[in-house]
C-alpha cells in the first residue's frame, strides 16, 4: 500500500504538504508504536509508519519516534519534521525505514513513488541532509547526547526548524533549566546566569553554575530512589549547592578527575557543552576524562 524508503535511524522524517494531524500513535512499550498520519487540504492522506521506538543505542522499543508535542488536529506545514525513522510494528527484522503512504480523496492507497521521485527532483534539499536529528552536529561531541535524549521524548531545536541543535551558540541559562526539570522530574532552584559583554550583551552559564544545577538533580534523584515518603508539598528536601560544593560532589561521584582544571566561572557554555557537561555530569560520569601518562622510554 506504500513504499518503503531505507534511511538510517533517527533520520528525520517531514510532512510532504501541509496539513492537519488526523492520526497519532507512539505509545511507547506495545506494538502499535509508531506512526502518524496526517489530512491535507485537498482531501489526500500521508501516512508514515515504522518510525522509531527504541532508546538511542538500544533496541528496547522505549523510545520516542513521533514528536512528542503532536496531537491530533495539530497543523503542520510541508516539510517540518513529524518524526524519526526507526523499525517499529512489524519491521523489527527487516533494515531501518519508513513506509509511506498516500491516499486520495477516497482513501484508496495509490502508489506514491511518482510524487517521491517529482518532489525529489524538484526540492532544494539541505546540504548536507541530515541522516541523524539534526543537520548541523554531524561529527560534534553533541551528537550521541541530543539523539539519546531525542529518545525520551526531549526535542531540543534552536530556530524552530526542529531540524537544527546549533551546538555552537551560546546556550541560554533556560535550556539547562529546562533540561534538568525534564531530567530531574520537577522545577529546579533558580540559578541565575552570568553576562558577558561580547560584540552584544549575551547571558549564559558557565561551568560552575552548570555544576550546581547538575549536581541538584543528581543529588535530588538519589535522594528520591531512597526515600520512602514524599516531601511536604512544596517543601524541597534537597538545596542547590554552593560552587565549591558542587565541585566537590563532581569529584566524590566520579564526574571530574584530580586532573581535570578547576571548573571554569567566567566563560559562557555553548548549547553543545552544555548537554554534554549537564547529562554527563548528572550520570556521574566525566566528560573530559583525563588521558593516561605515557612512560618515557628507558
Amino acid at each position: 500500500m506504500g513504499n518503503d524508503i531505507a534511511a538510517p535511524k533517527l533520520t528525520p522524517v517531514v510532512a510532504v504538504a501541509d496539513g492537519v494531524v488526523m492520526a497519532i500513535t507512539h505509545d511507547v512499550g506495545t506494538d502499535k508504536c509508531c506512526w502518524a498520519a496526517i489530512q491535507h487540504a485537498d482531501g489526500w492522506q500521508s501516512y508514515y509508519i515504522h518510525l522509531n521506538n527504541d532508546r538511542y543505542g538500544t533496541d528496547d522499543g522505549l523510545g520516542v519516534g513521533v514528536r512528542a508535542d503532536l496531537v491530533v488536529g495539530a497543523p503542520v506545514l510541508r516539510g517540518e519534521v513529524i518524526g524519526w525513522v526507526g523499525d517499529s510494528g512489524n519491521a523489527e527484522e527487516t533494515v531501518d525505514h519508513l513506509h509511506f503512504e498516500l491516499r486520495n480523496p477516497e482513501g484508496i492507497a495509490v502508489d506514491p513513488r511518482p510524487s517521491l521521485v517529482a518532489a525529489q527532483a524538484a526540492a532544494v534539499l539541505l546540504d548536507p541532509q541530515p541522516s541523524w536529528p539534526y543537520a548541523d552536529d554531524d561529527g560534534h561531541p553533541a551528537e550521541p547526547v541530543a539523539a539519546m535524549l531525542l529518545t525520551q521524548g526531549i526535542l531540543l531545536d534552536c530556530d524552530g526548524s526542529r531540524i537544527n541543535l546549533c551546538p555552537d551558540q551560546v546556550a541560554a541559562p533556560d535550556l539547562a533549566r529546562h533540561l534538568s526539570s525534564l531530567l530531574g522530574g520537577r522545577e529546579p532552584p533558580r540559578v541565575d546566569g552570568v553576562e558577558q559583554p561580547l560584540p552584544e550583551p549575551i547571558v549564559g552559564f558557565t561551568e560552575t553554575e552548570l555544576a550546581r544545577l547538575a549536581m541538584w538533580v543528581n543529588t535530588d534523584l538519589l535522594v528520591a530512589s531512597l526515600r520512602s515518603v514524599p516531601p511536604p508539598e512544596g517543601q524541597p528536601d534537597v538545596l542547590l549547592l554552593s560552587t565549591a560544593e558542587a565541585e566537590l560532589r563532581l569529584h566524590t561521584v566520579g564526574a571530574r578527575e584530580a586532573c581535570n582544571p578547576p571548573l571554569d566561572g567566567v566563560r559562557l557554555l555553548t548549547r553543545a557543552e552544555t548537554l554534554v557537561r549537564l547529562v554527563s555530569w548528572i550520570q556521574g560520569t566525566n566528560p573530559e576524562p583525563c588521558r593516561p601518562q605515557t612512560q618515557p622510554a628507558l
